[in-house]
């Protein structure tokens, strides 16, 4: 809905802020989370195996 008081073709007041804590927090409970070493270990194997996939198709169409 329109607010009445926009004339036509003023389009609505959408700034909405992010309700802010009245004190700082750490960065990992702002995160809502924990950094687990899991990832890095999954990036790590997949980025391998497209490596040696890449070097595999390369030489069989080579």
């Amino acid at each position: 809905m329109s607010d009445p008081s926009n004339g036509p073709g003023t389009p609505p007041n959408t700034h909405r802020e992010a309700p802010m804590p009245d004190k700082p927090m750490s960065p990992t409970k702002a995160r809502q989370g924990v950094t687990l070493g899991h990832m890095r270990w999954v990036l790590l194997i997949s980025l391998i195996l497209v490596v040696v996939g890449m070097i595999v198709a390369f030489t069989v169409v080579m």
